[in-house]
């Protein structure tokens, strides 16, 4: 089992995108997600090859419930929140996917819905690149968040920018709720749009997350569907 908060760290304020800049705060109701820095860092190394030719990459995050609750705790739907419980981010799941230098989708998503069945995970959220690019989410990532997010509060968007000029490689968001979330929802646009900001909030749709641990105990499996 994952240690306590007090022996894990808090993931720090690497990235994000203004006016979002407040250092993350824990949010009451959501269960804390654990997951290693050496996932991330297997993330940029699968990677590797579409961020030098300035193409996105994108993979899934997946992983288990500890500590009571099990699948009826993690539904979105449940009443309360188990303060007990933890989710923990097992697995790097990389779908075959279509990559362009500022959008990625994941495609034969029966795939990664079968390659989660198989192992009992629940889908935490979700990471991918911005090879040439600074760490924020743009208004077509918010979007693919909020997919997420509207599944399992605790969802997380995890960007890795290794070319910010600021040194800022790693941000890991989610949309602020309930405004940003409703928003996003709500939008009837798609692709690169501006969205109006929330009234409350700080007036950010989405901000750092405040509930995400990075714990160097926890273990990680990397599932490339590619077939590469």
């Amino acid at each position: 089992p994952p240690p306590p908060p007090s022996t894990a760290l808090v993931v720090p304020a690497l990235g994000v995108d203004p006016p979002g800049a407040a250092p993350p705060t824990p949010i009451p109701g959501l269960r804390e997600v654990h997951v290693s820095a050496a996932l991330l860092d297997d993330f940029l190394r699968v990677a590797a090859a579409n961020t030098a030719r300035g193409v996105e990459t994108c993979g899934i995050l997946a992983g288990v419930l500890s500590g009571g609750g099990g699948a009826a705790a993690a539904s979105p739907s449940s009443s309360g929140v188990d303060g007990g419980s933890v989710f923990t981010i097992t697995t790097l799941i990389i779908p075959k996917q279509r990559g362009t230098a500022d959008t990625v989708a994941a495609e034969a998503e029966e795939e990664i819905f079968a390659a989660q069945d198989e192992r009992g995970l629940f889908p935490l959220g979700w990471v991918h690149t911005h090879p040439a690019q600074a760490c924020f989410l743009s208004s077509v990532d918010v979007h693919t968040q909020c997919g997420y997010q509207t599944m399992l509060d605790e969802a997380i968007a995890a960007v890795m920018a290794p070319r910010d000029v600021t040194g800022r490689r790693c941000g890991l968001f989610r949309l602020s709720t309930p405004e940003g979330l409703a928003l996003v929802r709500d939008c009837p646009l798609r692709g690169f749009h501006a969205h109006p900001r929330p009234k409350s909030r700080a007036g950010t749709i989405y901000e750092l997350c405040g509930h995400v641990y990075l714990n160097p105990r926890v273990g990680h499996e990397v599932v490339d569907l590619r077939g590469v």
